[in-house]
C-alpha cells in the first residue's frame, strides 16, 4: 500500500512539475473543509489584509461548504470549493499550502512541490501523534521516517508547524517526528483579540465560558445532573451568562440547555475564539484552548471529573497536569456551582492565589505574552 502511495507521488511530482509555481499565491483551509475557524481563519484574514506589503496577489479560502462559500464571497474574499476546476487550478498555481488540522483541510494531495505549512490547533496537553501510540519518535526519524514522507499525500508528512515556544516546539518535534528546525516559534494567529481589552459579553455582568473535552466513554457530564432550570434561575439573578460549548460528538447530551435564558448552548461548528476574549471565567477540563486563554490573565477553574480515567484509559497529558493547571479542580457539579460562586464575589483573591503558577505557565508555553507575533510565518515571504 505504501509502494502505490510512493509512486502516486512521484507521479503527481512529474505531473505537476509542468505548472509554475509562485508564493504570490497562497491556499489556507481548516477543519476538513468544513469549518472557518481556528488558526487557519486568522491566518487567512491576516494575509488578506497585509497583501501588498507581502507581495502577495490572491489569498484562497478552501472550503467544502456552500454556506461558507457564499459568506466568504459575499464579503468580497477569494475562495475555493471544492473539486472545482477552479480550485484544482489554483492549487497547482500556489506555492504556499496552509492548515491547522489535517492535509484534507484543502485538496492536500496537490501540495507536491509546495511551501506547506501545519499552523496546528493547539499546545497539547493531551498526548498526540508518536506520543499517543506510546512509540520512540526519535526512532521515527531515520529510514520509516523518510518512507513515511515519500508515502504521505502531498508530501504532508514533511511540513513546517507552528509551536508557541521552546518548550512547546520540543513537544511537537517530539510528537510529530519532525526535526526542531522544522517547527516555527510563533504566536498562533487565533489568539489576536486574546491580547486586547476584553469586551463585555452582552450586557451580562459576567461571562462563563464552558469548554469541555470529547471523552471515549459515554459518561454523563455531572453537570447534567443537576437541575438545570435552577441554576438558569440563580444566574439570572446573580447576572451571569454561562457559555457551553461541548464536542460535536457530545452535543445530543445538552440539548435541554436550549430552553435556558442565562445558559447558552454554542453550536458546534461555533469559533470559540469569538467569545473567548469577552470571557470573565473559563471552565474547562483538558482542553488545551486554556493555554490561549493564560493570555487575557483571566481565572480558569478546572472540572476534571473523570481524572483517573482520562490519565489512564483515555488520552493521558504530555505534562504533569496539576503542575500545568492554575486554577482549582472540581469533581462534582455541586462542586464547581460552588466554585463559580466563590470566583464570582472574589476574583482578585482567587487570581492572586494562583499568580505565580499562571504566570509560570503562561511564560513556559508563550514566547510571546505581549503581543502577537508572527514573523516567523510570514518570513516566508521575504
Amino acid at each position: 500500500m505504501k509502494f502505490l502511495k510512493i509512486l502516486f507521488n512521484i507521479l503527481m511530482w512529474i505531473i505537476l512539475s509542468i505548472f509554475p509555481k509562485s508564493k504570490k499565491y497562497v491556499i489556507v483551509g481548516g477543519w476538513y473543509g468544513e469549518r472557518y475557524a481556528d488558526n487557519s481563519r486568522y491566518m487567512y484574514e491576516y494575509l488578506c489584509l497585509h497583501k501588498n506589503e507581502l507581495g502577495i496577489l490572491k489569498v484562497f479560502w478552501f472550503t467544502k461548504s456552500e454556506k461558507i462559500k457564499k459568506r466568504l464571497e459575499k464579503q468580497g474574499k477569494d475562495v475555493l470549493y471544492g473539486y472545482s476546476i477552479k480550485s484544482i487550478y489554483w492549487h497547482l498555481r500556489s506555492k504556499i499550502h496552509m492548515i491547522d488540522q489535517n492535509p484534507r483541510d484543502i485538496l492536500g494531495f496537490l501540495s507536491v512541490r509546495c511551501i506547506r505549512i501545519n499552523l496546528w490547533h493547539g499546545m497539547p496537553l493531551k498526548n498526540f501523534g508518536y506520543l499517543q501510540k506510546g512509540e520512540d519518535a526519535v526512532g521515527k526519524r531515520g529510514l520509516q521516517k523518510k518512507i513515511d514522507i515519500l508515502a504521505s499525500g502531498g508530501f504532508w508528512n514533511n511540513a513546517l508547524y507552528v509551536a508557541t515556544s521552546e518548550f512547546a516546539r520540543m513537544l511537537i518535534s517530539k510528537a510529530m517526528a519532525v526535526p526542531l528546525e522544522k517547527v516555527l516559534i510563533s504566536s498562533y494567529p487565533r489568539t489576536v483579540k486574546l491580547y486586547k481589552e476584553r469586551e463585555r459579553c452582552g450586557l451580562e455582568k459576567f461571562c462563563i465560558f464552558y469548554l469541555p473535552t470529547f471523552r471515549n466513554n459515554n459518561m454523563i457530564n455531572p453537570l447534567l445532573n443537576l437541575d438545570l432550570t435552577k441554576v438558569d434561575e440563580y444566574f439570572q439573578k446573580k447576572k451571569i451568562k454561562l457559555l457551553v460549548k461541548p464536542h460535536y460528538a457530545d452535543m445530543s447530551n445538552w440539548e435541554v440547555i436550549g430552553r435556558m435564558r442565562n445558559i447558552q448552548l454554542l453550536d458546534s461548528g461555533e469559533d470559540v475564539y469569538e467569545w473567548l476574549y469577552k470571557t470573565d471565567l473559563l471552565i474547562t477540563d483538558y482542553s488545551s484552548v486554556y493555554f490561549d486563554y493564560l493570555l487575557t490573565k483571566s481565572p480558569i477553574i478546572f472540572f476534571p471529573y473523570d481524572y483517573d480515567y482520562y490519565k489512564n484509559q483515555d488520552r493521558g497529558f504530555t505534562v504533569p497536569y496539576e503542575k500545568y493547571t492554575p486554577g482549582r479542580k472540581v469533581y462534582t457539579g455541586n462542586e464547581l456551582l460552588e466554585m463559580i460562586d466563590y470566583v464570582y464575589d472574589h476574583i482578585e483573591e482567587y487570581k492572586a492565589e494562583y499568580n505565580d503558577q499562571y504566570e509560570w505557565v503562561l511564560t513556559r508555553i508563550h514566547k510571546y505574552t505581549d503581543k502577537m507575533d508572527i514573523s516567523e510565518i510570514t518570513k516566508i515571504w521575504s
